[in-house]
Order: C-alpha cells, then sequence, then structure tokens
C-alpha cells in the first residue's frame, strides 16, 4: 500500500523539483546582467522544457505606432512572430494589456476572443489547449503580456502553474525596471557629458586646452593678461590666495609661449631648507662639499630654454635673493664650488600669496629683487570671488574622479547648492580635495545634500573661515529676495552674545534660530562651535 501511494505521488514530486530549478534558473538569470531579450528568451525556454508551457511570447506595444506585437519569443517561428500583431485592446492579448488581468482561456476551441493570428490552430496538437495570459507590471503600469500555450491533459494543477508564472512575470518585469533605470542613467550622463564638453569649449582660441575651467569676469581679466605677455620673456609675478591655480596659470603661460617645446621646472621655495638653496637652484660641482660625489646640475640649468617658476618667491632666503638678482640682471649662474660662470636662457615666472610689499617693509625681502619679478603682475581671484564658476568646477572635478576611481556617481542639484553657498577658504585646491572625498565615500550613484553637509562640516571643523567684507554699499545679510546662496559673513566675537540670546528664544531649536538670524544650519553650527556658545535647555511645553 505504501509502495502504491509513492509511485502515485511520483509526478508530482518531479514536477515540483522542476518548478524550484525553474526558479532558480530564472533568478539566476537575473543576476547575470545578461542583455533583456537573450535573459527572457531563457525564460521562456524553461518555462517549455521544465514545465510543459510552450511557445511562450512576451507582447509589448511599439513606441511608435501603439500597435501591439510579439518582442520576444521561444518556440516560435520568425512567420508567426511577424503575424504576431494586435490592435490596441483586440484579442486576449490586447484585453490583458489593457485591464491588467489575467486571462486563462480553458479551450481555445471554444473562444471567440481567442484570435489564433500568430500560431495556427491546426499546428499545435489535436486536443484540448489551453491560454494563459499575464500582465508584465512595472512600478505598478501594465507595460507588457506574458502569454503561453498549456495542453489540458497536464497532471500538475493549472493553479500551480499560474503561480509559477506570476512569479516569471513579475521577474520579466524587473528586467524592463533594470533597463529603464539603466537607460535613464545612460541619459543622465550623457546630459553630463554634454554639459563638460560645452565648459571645455567656453573659452575660444584654444584656452580650454589650459585646462582653466571658469566664467568669472575676474578669471577671463587673468586670462586674457596671460595670453597678452605669453609670448614675450618678460617675467610674471602671479599673485593670489593658495590654491587658486597659480602652478596652472604658470603651466598655461609656458604652453602658450615659443619656449613650450623646452622644460618648465618648478621650484616650491617654501619645501626647500635654506642650507640646500643655493646647491637646489645652481647646481654644485664634485667636491664642492662633503657627499658631493659627481656634479649635479641645477633648476636653472634644467630649465634652460625653458620657463623656471618659483612657487611662494616670498620664502626664499635673503642671501639667495642676492644671487637671483644677479641671475636676473646678467642671465649667469655660478655652480657651488665651480670657477667659471654658465648663462642660462630662463624665462621666470614667480607666485606668492603673501603681501610682497609687507615682507619688503619688515626685510624679508629685497625691493630691488621685488622689483626684478614685478615686471608684470597678474592677481588670480579667489574661488569666493568667482562663485558661479563653482558648478563647473564640481562637474568638471567628478567626472575626472569618476573616470580615475572608476565610478560613476552624479551630484545632485541640492548637493550642489550646498557646495556652492561654502566659502572655500582653501579655494580650488579645497574644492577639489572635497570632490575627491565625496566620489569615493559616496555608496550609491548620487552625491546628495546629506553627503555633502557632513564633508563640509568635517572640512571646517578647526578651520577659521576667512572671507571678504562686504562692501559698505551691501548690507552683510541678503534681504528682500530670498535665496538658496546665503552671505557668509566673518565669525566675529560680538556675535556670542546675540546668537545665545536668540537660542533661548527659540528654546534651543536650532532650525529656528538659523532662520531667524538668517543663516544656513551650517552657519549656525559652526559660529556655536567656535564661539563655544552653550546649548540651552529645550522647552519642555
Amino acid at each position: 500500500m505504501a509502495k502504491s501511494i509513492t509511485s502515485d505521488n511520483k509526478p508530482e514530486e518531479e514536477l515540483a523539483d522542476q518548478e524550484q530549478l525553474l526558479i532558480r534558473q530564472a533568478v539566476r538569470l537575473l543576476s547575470r546582467g545578461l542583455p533583456k531579450d537573450q535573459a527572457i528568451r531563457e525564460m521562456l525556454h524553461l518555462l517549455s522544457e521544465l514545465l510543459g508551457l510552450n511557445r511562450g511570447r512576451v507582447v509589448l506595444p511599439d513606441p511608435e505606432t501603439g500597435e501591439l506585437r510579439i518582442a520576444i519569443a521561444y518556440g516560435l517561428t520568425k512567420a508567426e512572430i511577424e503575424r504576431g500583431r494586435y490592435a490596441p485592446g483586440e484579442g486576449i492579448t490586447g484585453r490583458v494589456l489593457q485591464t491588467g488581468e489575467t486571462l486563462i482561456i480553458q479551450d481555445i476551441d471554444n473562444e471567440p476572443a481567442y484570435l489564433a493570428r500568430s500560431v495556427k490552430r491546426e499546428t499545435l496538437p489535436n486536443e484540448t489547449v489551453s491560454f494563459i495570459a499575464l500582465p508584465i507590471m512595472v512600478n505598478r503600469t501594465v507595460i507588457g503580456v506574458l502569454g503561453v500555450h498549456r495542453l489540458r491533459s497536464r497532471q500538475r494543477q493549472i493553479g500551480a502553474d499560474l503561480q509559477v508564472l506570476k512569479m516569471i512575470a513579475e521577474l520579466i518585469g524587473q528586467i524592463f525596471k533594470i533597463e529603464e533605470l539603466i537607460d535613464k542613467r545612460t541619459a543622465d550622463l550623457r546630459q553630463e557629458n554634454q554639459r563638460l564638453r560645452a565648459t571645455v569649449q567656453q573659452r575660444q582660441g584654444g584656452k580650454s586646452n589650459w585646462g582653466i575651467i571658469g566664467e568669472a569676469p575676474q578669471l577671463i581679466a587673468a586670462l586674457e593678461q596671460l595670453e597678452q605677455v605669453a609670448g614675450s620673456d618678460a617675467t610674471v609675478m602671479l599673485l593670489g590666495e593658495s590654491g587658486t591655480g597659480k602652478e596652472l596659470f604658470a603651466r598655461a603661460l609656458h604652453l602658450q609661449s615659443h619656449r613650450r617645446d623646452k622644460p618648465f621646472v618648478k621650484v616650491n621655495c617654501a619645501a626647500i631648507p635654506e642650507t640646500l638653496f643655493e646647491a637646489e637652484l645652481f647646481g654644485y660641482e664634485k667636491g664642492a662639499f662633503t657627499g658631493a660625489s659627481k656634479q649635479r646640475i641645477g633648476r636653472f640649468e634644467q630649465a634652460d630654454g625653458g620657463t623656471l617658476f618659483l612657487d611662494e618667491i616670498g620664502d626664499l632666503p635673503l642671501p639667495v635673493q642676492v644671487k637671483l638678482l644677479r641671475v636676473l640682471q646678467e642671465r649667469v649662474i655660478e655652480r657651488l664650488g665651480g670657477s667659471g660662470e654658465v648663462r642660462v636662457d630662463v624665462r621666470i615666472v614667480a607666485a606668492t600669496h603673501q603681501d610682497m610689499m609687507a615682507l619688503v617693509r619688515n626685510g624679508r625681502f629685497r625691493l630691488d629683487l621685488f622689483y626684478r619679478l614685478n615686471v608684470i603682475p597678474i592677481r588670480l581671484p579667489a574661488l569666493r570671488e568667482r562663485m558661479g564658476d563653482i558648478k563647473l568646477l564640481v562637474r568638471y572635478f567628478v567626472s575626472q574622479l569618476n573616470q580615475h576611481y572608476q565610478r560613476n556617481v552624479l551630484i545632485t542639484s541640492q548637493a550642489m547648492r550646498s557646495l556652492v553657498s561654502y566659502p572655500w577658504p582653501g579655494n580650488i585646491r579645497q574644492l577639489y580635495n572635497v570632490c575627491e572625498r565625496l566620489v569615493l565615500l559616496s555608496r550609491s550613484d548620487e552625491i546628495d545634500e546629506a553627503m555633502v553637509d557632513y564633508v563640509l562640516v568635517t572640512e571646517a571643523q578647526g578651520q577659521p573661515v576667512e572671507v571678504l567684507a562686504p562692501p559698505a554699499t551691501m548690507s552683510p545679510i541678503i534681504s528682500d529676495s530670498p535665496s538658496l546662496i546665503r552671505s557668509y559673513q566673518t565669525v566675529t566675537a560680538s556675535e556670542r552674545d546675540r546668537i545665545a540670546a536668540v537660542l533661548a528664544v527659540h528654546g534651543g531649536n536650532k532650525s529656528r534660530t538659523a532662520k531667524a538670524l538668517n543663516l544656513t544650519l551650517r552657519q549656525l553650527n559652526y559660529r556655536i562651535q567656535v564661539l563655544a556658545i552653550p546649548q540651552p535647555e529645550k522647552n519642555k511645553l
């Protein structure tokens, strides 16, 4: 008796195993990232081979005509696929797409709405044939129909087949949804690339090749000055805060000059110990000092025929300043330990973030050398003076960093607004570092406002915010028209009592306090931290 029961249940057990195998294989197809048509065709193949649900097809609306057509199929000939076209609402397929309901036709020979247009009845088995059509959904919207033939004589219950078909329809819907997300992502990247291309091409006459991004009038003025003097050998002094791109300007000047094919040599005067300056700039002969085992040419000779960029010239020691002045006057150098002069043809580009006249007044820099270096002064604007360029720079940097780190992150408009409203005391160098941190730390494909605020708060900790005071004709607080970008003001001790009082009025609620003071929440938190303002107890109402 027990043997008979086992024998009777064996076909059902096999079908259950096949059902589980089908679902596992279908999920595996979804995870493999195959092309959409291939993945869906393989699922239809599994339905046919494992469960006997044959001639599976996916019907989709034609995006141009609106006509329904078989887009993907298994077990159908090319001619049958071509014939599978329906008007909206026509036949079983059209009704399912229109209503979103699953339809089960127990016998296609007794259903007038079954058109037999794609697969002719005479090509099907000479027995009762069923047809099952299910909606394919994406975001609760019917986007297509899954249809299969089924023989009524099957031992397996039709309800079990229906459950499997529903799961397959859901998986197919997920494939379409993934494709939709990829298409959107691709479109976003294409749009971003177009914006970047426009940024790179914004300046005519080859200036875009210099890698200098921006449209601010102050930047354009500096670029025009650079272009004017590029063809000469005049000494140029680049003035500006740290991080404003002085080295980039120096390279641009070199590349636009007739010296472009000769060396561009950089010397950071702030990074060289005073005792090594002469050897670094002018070189030395073998035996000039202990450890000088061979001759070494200095930076001036390395740059012969080209450009020597002396960065942070304000840190040049006074003894070296005397020798540099002679080089500028006579165009010759002497190596340490040498007895002869070496003629050099070098264009000097100097740069500093310091007030050079203040250094002269304090006796730290020679006035005659300053005049020699300051032939063509070019002032580079701070980033806060060209706030409109921040969006261009962020997009450019994020694109570069995406390529470098093999990422594909985009920055949201809200996140961009947070970046634009920050004062950037470290200028472009700081902006680049923050962009790099955002790209590396982002856990999704989008950099949102919360992520930017977190990075900027950590960036500002322990770092005083230095900004230009507003002109006398301008109120330090933006009034009348509301703006998403608020002016940053210097933090002063006099603000402490006022902020503490407003905090107390609002029961310690920082959001309402920031609004009352016309500050962003980040600005308020920064002032609370810098001024050590105690947090009052919140109202217990």
